[in-house]
Formats: structure tokens, C-alpha cells, sequence
């Protein structure tokens, strides 16, 4: 199988799958027993985001269905990004969107379920397998459904607000760090022009 990959796959990921093998197959084992149903790459059928008119679809890396009649969403990552503390607080709301999804019915292979738990599975360079629940962070815990469910409403507030003819467009309404300047709109809204600023000097003597 290697041997027909491209080469950046076999020099890098390769390796790393080899180190990642036997940590995955234990964490699987370790939650085995609660796990009836395992749905991977869950395709959520479009769904009517509250009375906006926008509909929201999307793909889940993987849903298990749990022997309690709910069901975790997982959500595979490579890197550091998002954080646990962005998906928390929803300034990265895709884990509990899917919830929401879920709750919905809009997962078809795995039912209309509540959400037990949002989980960023952490692959890492070194082989380790690091879940990371998005409900717990910095002593605060939040309710799956609740969480899920706050993400739907302000999903339909920003849709319905930018759905108004009087709203603008901004290019960078929320960024992470007040220096990125790598939004999707940014080189149209010119930020990194109109951010380097002008000449002290020049703008004194005019």
C-alpha cells in the first residue's frame, strides 16, 4: 500500500501512522463496551437553520452511537487547531453544530440522538492518542445538548442579522489574534495595506 502513495505521504504520514497504530487500537478497546454502533465520515443532510432560510449540511469524521441511547461525535486532528478553549466558548462552533445536527435527525445512519459528549481525538507526531472533550475547559463544563443547542441560536441570529440588506460585510469580524490577517475576505477588505500604517514623520510635516 505504501508503495503507491504519493511520496509526501510515505516520507511523512507513513511513519506516523506506524507510531499512531498501536495507541489508536488501545484507546478503541478502552471504550469498546459502550459503543454499539460506530458511523464513520456521518453525512448530515441539509437541514433549515431555524426561520432564516440557510440550510446547514456537513460531514462528521465519526459518530459513535452508545449503548445509552446517545451518541459522541468525534472529530480527528492532526494539529493544535482549533483549540479546546475556542470550541468551548463556540468562537469555533463546529463540534456543536453537529450536535444540533444530530439532535435534528440530520445524521440519517446514526438517528436522532442527543449528544453525550463532543470530542477533538489529538493524533500525535509521537503516537500518542489525546481525547479532548470541548464541554470541560478551565474548570467550566458545559451541558452537551445545551452547548449544542447555543450554537444553533446564534447560528440563526448571525444568519438572520447578515441576511438584512442594511448589514455590512466585515472581512474580519472576530479574529483569533489582533495581527492575523489570513481571513477568507481580508485581501479584499486590503487589511494588510491599510494596517502597515503611514510615515510619522511624512503625515507631521503635511
Amino acid at each position: 500500500m505504501v508503495e503507491e502513495a504519493p511520496d509526501d505521504v510515505a516520507a511523512v504520514w507513513w511513519p506516523r501512522f506506524h507510531k499512531l497504530a498501536a495507541g489508536f487500537i488501545a484507546w478503541e478497546r478502552e471504550r469498546a463496551d459502550g459503543v454499539n454502533e460506530r458511523v464513520p465520515e456521518a453525512r448530515a443532510e441539509r437541514t433549515e437553520v431555524g426561520s432564516c432560510g440557510v440550510t446547514l449540511s456537513g460531514r462528521a469524521d465519526r459518530i459513535d452511537v452508545l449503548a445509552s441511547g446517545k451518541a459522541d461525535i468525534l472529530d480527528y486532528k492532526t494539529g493544535s487547531s482549533p483549540t479546546k478553549g475556542q470550541a468551548h466558548t463556540l468562537l469555533s462552533p463546529q463540534l456543536a453544530l453537529e450536535g444540533a445536527l444530530l439532535r435534528r435527525g440530520a445524521f440519517r445512519e446514526a438517528g436522532e440522538l442527543d449528544p453525550a459528549d463532543l470530542v477533538y481525538v489529538r493524533l500525535k507526531a509521537n503516537g500518542e492518542v489525546c481525547p479532548e472533550s470541548i464541554l470541560e475547559h478551565r474548570r467550566a463544563q458545559k451541558d452537551p445538548v445545551a452547548l449544542s443547542e447555543e450554537a444553533w441560536s446564534r447560528l440563526e441570529k448571525l444568519l438572520l442579522y447578515y441576511g438584512s440588506a442594511e448589514t455590512g460585510y466585515k472581512s474580519r469580524a472576530l479574529p483569533f489574534r489582533e495581527g492575523d490577517t489570513d481571513g477568507d475576505y481580508d485581501h479584499l477588505a486590503r487589511v494588510l495595506e491599510w494596517s502597515a500604517g503611514g510615515d510619522d514623520a511624512e503625515d507631521a510635516g503635511e
